[in-house]
């Protein structure tokens, strides 16, 4: 595995695509990887939904991100 550092995981940050910002798991790729593992790990689907949800009233309507 690659040397990395990522947020701890109550950090939203996003370091690096690479890896989930939740959990630190290196991600088969940024993209599709990303949402796989998220169906993978019902805790960081849940702490991205509570990120999304704080970050939405910043963006102002829906996003596709």
């Amino acid at each position: 595995m690659t040397e990395h550092s990522h947020p701890s995981h109550d950090s939203s940050a996003w370091d690096t695509p690479d890896f989930c910002p939740f959990c630190g798991t290196e991600l088969t790729d940024p993209g599709q990887g990303f949402l796989d593992h998220l169906e993978e790990s019902p805790t960081c689907k849940e702490r991205f939904e509570n990120w999304r949800e704080a970050i939405a009233s910043d963006i102002g309507s829906e996003w596709s991100g």
